[in-house]
């Protein structure tokens, strides 16, 4: 919970002014009136903007930390752009971030990192993590510790971050149905996803198959592998679906590992041609959908999600304003062969 002077004042049945004339020691405030907001600012700790500069002197730039988690390269190159554009066009000087970027995809990993970011006194942090209620939990331990919290690209539901920047998860998924729904009527159609703790996958998977309910029934035929990002699981998941079953039409990959992919279909060599959306305009992705074994890619963009999550928490720490928005989605695009 950030504590702000409209907050004080709805608390308080008061003016949003009134809070103001207490906290900057005006007059015109009816004694028992002033008590009762004072009480609530000595409670809750809130200080003014000024009052947060002027505790801040000396300390030099916000320090946001920001988490960049064990993704392909691709990926995280693209986040690192989109830090480097916050920082060095947009703030010059003023924020400072500190990177902890993952290994390995575990909770403890995660919480290491954090640890290591508070020892280093940041203001806020921004976070791509799984939505587990032990991250919950770790995100309200920040705030509560005065640590505000973004999550960008895929978030942490009913936690008490900031704010969430990223894609229209369910959109996105919605999109690949239309996209994938003309070429698979009659036939079975595979979902591949990476992690389902991370909301990102479990929105688009959810999306997708509301929508390819609506356009084809609600009796399509759907299989659906979780394949945790990783190749061997990706490639192994899908060579078997496919070597089981041959109405297999349409493959949607709500994952990154589309080479594990491709490389089972290679190999399974089935009778009639496969098609496949997939997200993210990897270099394999762009590779495979030039030779026309990849019918569409829905991108999204990683560099301004990252920019986007650094600019709403500079804000928020340097004038203590919340979010105009809870959510904020970044644009999304379709690519097909005669595209790139």
């Amino acid at each position: 919970m950030k504590v702000t002077a409209q907050w004080i004042a709805d608390q308080c049945g008061v003016s949003r002014g009134t809070v103001d004339r207490v906290v900057n020691g005006r007059a015109n405030v009816a004694p028992e009136v002033r008590e009762r907001v004072q009480k609530m600012v000595n409670e809750f700790g809130y200080r003014t903007p000024s009052q947060r500069q002027a505790a801040r002197a000396g300390r030099g730039a916000y320090r946001i930390g920001f988490i960049i988690p064990s993704w392909d390269p691709f990926f995280t190159r693209r986040i690192r752009d989109g830090i480097r554009t916050a920082t060095q066009r947009r703030f010059a000087g003023d924020v400072l971030v500190l990177i902890e970027e993952l290994n390995n995809r575990s909770a403890r990993a995660y919480f290491e990192a954090i640890s290591r970011l508070e020892a280093r006194r940041i203001d806020g942090m921004v976070v791509t993590a799984p939505d587990t209620p032990a991250m919950a939990d770790e995100i309200a331990r920040l705030t509560k510790s005065g640590i505000q919290v973004v999550t960008c690209d895929s978030d942490v539901s009913d936690s008490q971050r900031l704010c969430h920047i990223g894609q229209d998860m369910v959109k996105s998924g919605r999109v690949a149905a239309g996209l994938l729904a003309p070429y698979t009527q009659g036939g079975e159609v595979l979902v591949v996803t990476g992690n389902r703790e991370f909301t990102a996958h479990g929105l688009r998977v959810r999306g997708f198959l509301d929508r390819l309910h609506e356009i084809c029934g609600e009796d399509v035929p759907t299989q659906i592998i979780e394949c945790v990002e990783r190749y061997d699981l990706t490639y192994d998941g899908v060579f078997e679906q496919l070597r089981h079953n041959p109405r297999i039409r349409g493959i949607y990959m709500a994952n990154e590992s589309v080479r594990g992919c491709m490389d089972a279909l290679e190999r399974a060599k089935p009778q009639h041609h496969v098609h496949v959306v997939c997200h993210d305009v990897t270099p394999h992705a762009r590779q495979y959908l030039e030779q026309g074994r990849l019918d569409f890619i829905i991108d999204q963009d990683f560099s301004a999600q990252a920019t986007r999550a650094i600019e709403v928490l500079a804000h928020t720490l340097r004038t203590g304003e919340q979010p105009r928005q809870q959510v904020e989605y970044t644009r999304m695009s379709i690519i097909t062969r005669e595209l790139l």
